[in-house]
């Protein structure tokens, strides 16, 4: 009991002294709303209050005088209702932002006030209640205006200054800049602020840029210092600078681009040390006067006199008395023509003479007054010497060199410095001035300027001599010779460089290349040739073995019927008999002993009648493209041996073509030139051709296949694939045409062939049509005389007229059948005889058989063609000829049409 009552007492003190700390805290927070009340209603900014809705809770008089409102009519609204719609929206989006983040905002508004429009800054900041959330927000406004107003003034002067303004940091960056830092540098002001200026100084500038800074920094003051900075193009431009240092660590500097000034200081400061170094002497008169305003040092001591002495001398008391009128002359004339040079002699102090070159020019102002002359003197004492010496020189060398048959020039530094007559005559120039100081080189084909330029090296330089050289020279019209060039070192007006010897030998060459190619085409052609004697020699013995085998085949099918399996190898027998005697004939088309019926034909028309069996015979995935001159195509020709040129030629591509591929036939007119004929077309001679071109996108050919193209039996083919005569028959039937074929290709990259022919003067008339004559079957009666030197041919031939009715008899040759008729009791009606035959041959024997049998008609064979015999002078028009081999029916049909005649 005793603890309890001592205990309250405790307790009742304890709350006496907390009770008297709340009423001390309270007082203190009454004391400091007071102050804050009193810093809220009399500061100058403005303090808004707003609650999570953006409504105004609580404002300072300040924001009421700024709206012109009391604080009743503020606060329970909102922007929307104090402020235009414009300004209002931005208010609220930025206390949202300031809500939803919880951080501190700051920006510069224009803002509508009772005034007018102000410039604010605005601090937003978060206002938070018991449990930490956000509950509204604390405006912080401060009047800017005048600030924005300083800022936008020098904003102004940064735009309209002509000279270079900016801001420096002093962290090496360019803060602020105006435009005309772009008009000097290059550079926009957004590329500026990015680079540290100092990269843009040139190296040399950098310290003293450096130093100057620091003591700007330092307080110091920065008065027309100059540097050069880096433009954007790469070069350097002058700066002159003044600046002064802004608050804190920033400075503001004025640049002006003096460039174009220092430039003309450097310029002024060269041609000064000019005047006064030259070595030359220069003077400067004074019209009025005629006396030396002043001269260099140079004139001074040609004069053996100081330049003191000489300023105001009279000039024309520098020369010798016999030569004064004709400076003043001179001077005249220099006054009228702003120029004048002449040679003169000046006296010395001490009374020698020596003769100068005197080049004066006279200066006036815009107004066309005369200021002054300027005159630059030369003591040409050695020159005249020399000259002399050198013309003495030059004279006895032109008489030599003048009358050479060779052409002969001089060269240093690699250009022309002399020519003889015939060297000009070679590049086609009339005068040494066309070629005087023109580049050596550019007369040299370009093929050859490497190993020329090297050579002149060795001949300017290393002054070595060099060996003859054959080389393409070029005229000055840009065509081209022959030449063969040497040329020894040789100095010429005291400079370093050639003598150069020079002989045409472009017809040398030209002969060199005709006869080379005239061998290899004599080579070809005998190569040809050779082998066309042989296929003619071999094709005439196959005629012979091949006429039995026709006859006796076509005999023996009447033996059998049709049914009859004899019959059918009689069937093969024979067609293998006429695929032979196909492939003859194309050795005998490449012998060129082919009889050929020739007539006016049109090439166009040959090559598009031929288009529909030729689509025929190719496969459908070869696409033929035809382009047919747009005018007829007149010339002597075979239409049927044209037709096989483009049979054999279109099946060639094709097999080039496995996977298909692109056909063209192409025709046109081609005039074949006088000079062309020479150099350009491989032989073919002058004159106008009608040209037929077949070219393929097929598989081509090698440099080595292209060399055996036209020989016979050579082919790429697989065995069995092909004859190798395909190429060759097209080359024989285009020589017996009298045309020319070409061949070009390369492998991967398709074949052409183009093919010439003699075109024809005037049009082409329709062909007439051939009269066929029908014989009649039967038995028909007549004595035949069978001549022939070969058995089989022989016992074929007397068998099958037999068998017609005739009466027949047979001789093995000329002599036997002239015994035969002298003991026989017969007189033949027809003499039918092979015209090759040992001892009497076949037209000795009808001529010497003619004059005891007067009616006596002859039809002769042969294994050759009718036209080979006929341009040997055996045969004449209207003969009557069988080629071997021959059918049955073809040997029957002649007798009979002989016989009738007769």
């Amino acid at each position: 009991m005793d603890t309890q009552q001592g205990e309250v007492p405790q307790l009742r003190r304890e709350l006496e002294a907390a009770q008297k700390r709340i009423s001390e805290l309270e007082q203190e927070l009454k004391r400091e709303r007071g102050t804050l009340k009193a810093v809220f209603d009399l500061t100058p900014d403005f303090f808004v209050m707003k609650d999570r809705n953006s409504t105004y809770r609580a404002v300072n008089p300040a924001f009421c005088k700024f709206l012109g409102k009391s604080e009743e009519e503020i606060v329970g609204k909102g922007d929307f209702e104090l402020f235009p719609p414009e300004d209002a929206v931005l208010y609220v989006q930025g206390d949202a932002r300031v809500m939803e983040t919880g951080k501190v905002e700051t920006e510069d508004w224009s803002v509508a006030g009772s005034a007018g429009r102000v410039w604010l800054q605005v601090i937003k900041s978060p206002v938070l209640d018991e449990s930490g959330s956000v509950s509204g927000v604390l405006c912080s406004v401060r009047d800017i205006s005048r600030r924005k107003k300083a800022e936008l003034e020098l904003e102004q002067f940064f735009v309209l200054i002509p000279d270079m303004a900016c801001i420096v940091s002093t962290g090496g960056f360019f803060v602020k800049v105006n435009k005309a830092w772009e008009k000097s540098l290059g550079y926009t002001p957004q590329e500026l602020i990015t680079i540290p200026f100092l990269d843009l100084i040139h190296p040399d500038d950098k310290v003293a840029t450096s130093r100057t800074m620091e003591r700007q920094l330092a307080g110091g003051e920065v008065r027309n210092f100059l540097n050069r900075y880096r433009a954007k193009d790469g070069s350097y431009r002058w700066f002159e600078w003044n600046s002064a240092k802004l608050n804190g660590d920033a400075i503001c500097a004025i640049a002006r681009d003096v460039t174009t000034r220092i430039e003309q200081e450097q310029e002024t400061r060269l041609w000064a040390d000019a005047f006064r170094y030259c070595a030359h002497g220069i003077a400067i008169g004074l019209p009025l006067t005629n006396t030396i305003l002043t001269c260099n040092e140079a004139f001074a001591r040609m004069q053996a006199m100081k330049v003191s002495e000489i300023e105001g001398l009279p000039i024309l008391s520098m020369y010798v008395s016999e030569d004064r009128n004709q400076v003043v002359e001179r001077i005249h004339e220099c006054d009228q023509k702003g120029f004048v040079r002449y040679e003169a002699r000046m006296v010395r102090k001490n009374g020698s003479t020596y003769p100068v070159q005197m080049d004066v020019v006279s200066v006036s102002d815009p107004d066309g007054h005369l200021l002054y002359r300027i005159a630059t003197m030369q003591d040409i004492s050695e020159r005249q010497r020399t000259q002399k010496e050198l013309f003495e020189s030059e004279e006895r060398f032109r008489s030599v060199v003048e009358s050479a048959p060779e052409g002969i020039f001089i060269q240093t530094k690699g250009c022309f410095s002399y020519l003889n007559h015939m060297a000009l005559v070679m590049f086609g120039a009339s005068s040494i001035e066309e070629m005087a100081g023109r580049t050596v080189l550019t007369s040299i084909h370009p093929d050859f300027r490497a190993i020329v330029a090297e050579r002149i090296r060795l001949l300017n330089e290393d002054r070595l001599s060099v060996p003859a050289l054959e080389e393409k020279m070029l005229r000055l019209d840009g065509t081209t010779f022959e030449a063969e060039l040497s040329a020894v070192p040789f100095i010429y007006s005291g400079q370093s460089g050639a003598l150069v010897f020079m002989r045409d030998i472009t017809d040398r060459k030209k002969a060199e290349a005709d006869k080379g190619a005239l061998e290899r085409q004599l080579f070809r052609s005998q190569k040809m040739e050779s082998i066309g004697r042989l296929a003619g020699g071999v094709a005439h013995d196959l005629n012979n073995l091949l006429t039995p085998i026709l006859g006796y085949s076509e005999m023996l099918f009447k033996a059998f019927p049709p049914e009859d399996r004899r019959s059918q190898y009689l069937t093969v027998m024979h067609e293998a008999a006429l695929k032979a005697r196909d492939l003859i004939r194309q050795l005998l088309a490449f012998s060129s002993t082919q009889k050929l019926e020739f007539r006016a034909v049109d090439l166009n028309s040959v090559v598009k009648g031929f288009e529909h069996l030729l689509r025929r015979t190719l496969r459908a995935n070869v696409e033929i493209r035809y382009t047919l001159h747009e005018e007829s195509l007149p010339m002597l020709g075979d239409s049927g041996q044209l037709e096989q040129i483009i049979l054999n030629l279109a099946i060639n591509a094709a097999d080039s073509m496995p996977s298909g591929g692109l056909l063209s036939m192409v025709t046109r007119q081609e005039r074949i030139e006088a000079e062309e004929a020479e150099t350009g077309t491989e032989g073919i001679p002058q004159g106008r051709y009608a040209v037929l071109e077949v070219r393929d996108t097929g598989s081509g050919m090698d440099s080595d296949t292209l060399a055996h193209v036209f020989e016979p039996f050579f082919t790429t083919k697989a065995k069995g694939k092909g004859t190798g005569l395909g190429l060759s028959t097209v080359y024989g039937i285009v020589r017996q045409h009298g045309g020319f074929i070409r061949v070009s290709s390369a492998p991967g990259k398709g074949s052409s062939f183009r093919i010439l022919f003699p075109l024809l003067e005037g049009s082409v008339t329709a062909e007439s049509s051939v009269e066929e004559h029908k014989l009649e079957n039967g038995k028909h009666a007549g004595i035949i005389l069978v001549v022939e030197d070969d058995e089989i041919v022989r016992k074929f031939v007397v068998q099958t007229l037999a068998q017609q009715g005739y009466q027949v008899h047979d001789a093995a040759g000329g002599e036997e059948a002239i015994e035969l008729l002298s003991k026989a009791d017969f007189t033949p009606d027809l003499l039918l005889t092979d015209l090759v035959m040992r001892g009497i041959n076949g037209k000795e024997l009808f001529d010497r058989l003619k004059t005891m049998l007067p009616t006596l008609r002859v039809v002769y064979m042969s294994g050759y063609t009718k036209n080979i015999i006929s341009n040997h002078g055996v045969l004449s028009e209207g003969t009557e000829f069988l080629q071997k081999p021959f059918t049955l029916n073809a040997l029957v049909e002649r007798v009979k049409m002989v016989m009738q005649k007769s």
